[in-house]
């Protein structure tokens, strides 16, 4: 049990530390650096925000975190649930400024996904780690080349930090973890001119209003999706995503297209599965698109309306119907050039991610 805990213990500690709110080993360093100019796919997402937005910093959700946490570090020290409450009290103890975006990006040389965070106080970082090493969850830190890294136990998760930097990788076990290692040094060493922030776009990218800021190339998206798009090679893409009461608001766009798309203003309603299959067809190949579904409307695509006639209490018919009448409309619309998803909700009066943050709540029993 001690050993397997270290899996799922990473993440639910991330999440405390977002809930709120030793030894130098070089100059202080910018985070971003890490994120090679040619990564395929950067997301920056503003943890301050979605934490605020999903209703996850109020008395309640801590009260309902802490038993979790309870009981999943049933069995641990009492300096360990010590360190968990303090954490979970005061996130900047953890030694990362969580005020500061978190990236997630593909890195070609990692062939994996990848997350950078911004540490603000390496001794206090690095005092956790010990714990965390006392406790037998992570390897104590190894030195070599100007940085430091732990390994996750059994998770396959490699943590390689410096004064400034802390870079997460996943390989999936040690033996893989080891082959990625010249990878994982290349980036904590990588100058600033080889990085994401000398890029063309790396600025419009941050400066766009999303809660996750989006910034890819077309490699990014899924093959039979990439294969009938007539992007040019080098093509960028920039887009985000914004949680409002009552509507979430998606938009992915060329990053060089500055006009307006040429979408019909009368939204098409498809009917059945032939016309919504053609409507996506067409938007796939570059066509101007309007297509907007109503709650109703997806209940008889899906076929979720005869399931609920014939197997009403199967939990994930149910869930999905619960679902999908918390939708009052679910919009996409554009061309070639920029896409614009919409879903809005039957609730205006709540932001859309607490509405979704309280459903997930009662899926899983919370």
């Amino acid at each position: 049990m001690r050993k397997s805990i270290s899996f799922y213990l990473l993440p639910v500690l991330l999440t405390v530390l977002c809930l709120s709110s030793c030894s130098e080993t070089g100059q202080k360093t910018e985070y971003t650096h890490v994120i090679p100019a040619n990564a395929t796919e950067v997301a920056a997402l503003d943890l301050k925000s979605i934490v605020d937005k999903a209703g996850l910093n109020t008395s309640d959700s801590r009260a309902t975190l802490q038993k979790f946490l309870g009981l999943l570090l049933e069995g641990g020290s009492a300096n360990l649930k010590q360190e968990a409450e303090t954490l979970l009290k005061d996130p900047a103890e953890s030694g990362i400024d969580w005020n500061a975006p978190l990236y997630v990006f593909e890195a070609p040389t990692l062939h994996n996904t990848a997350i950078t965070l911004k540490i603000a106080d390496l001794k206090k970082f690095e005092a956790m780690l010990r714990l965390l090493a006392q406790e037998q969850l992570c390897t104590a830190p190894v030195e070599a080349g100007g940085y430091r890294s732990v390994e996750i136990k059994d998770a396959g998760v490699l943590l390689a930090y410096n004064d400034g930097t802390l870079l997460g990788v996943y390989g999936g076990s040690t033996e893989q973890l080891k082959k990625l290692q010249p990878a994982i040094t290349a980036l904590m060493q990588q100058p600033a001119d080889k990085s994401i922030r000398t890029g063309k776009y790396f600025t419009p990218m941050m400066q766009q209003k999303g809660d996750i800021r989006l910034l890819a190339t077309p490699d990014a998206l899924p093959m039979d999706v990439r294969g009938v798009l007539t992007w040019p090679h080098g093509t960028q893409l920039l887009g985000y995503v914004l949680f409002e009461n009552g509507r979430i608001y998606a938009t992915l766009q060329n990053a060089d297209f500055k006009g307006n798309t040429k979408e019909s203003n009368q939204p098409f309603h498809p009917q059945n599965s032939r016309e919504l299959q053609q409507a996506m067809l067409n938007m796939m190949h570059g066509r101007a698109f309007n297509i907007s579904l109503t709650s109703n409307e997806l209940l008889t695509l899906s076929n979720l309306r005869v399931l609920m006639e014939y197997a009403p209490n199967e939990p994930e018919v149910n869930i999905l119907y619960q679902l999908i009448m918390k939708i009052e409309e679910l919009n996409l619309r554009g061309d070639k050039n920029r896409t614009n998803f919409t879903v809005v909700l039957n609730e205006k009066n709540e932001n859309a991610l607490k509405q979704l943050t309280d459903f997930a709540k009662l899926f899983i029993g919370m």
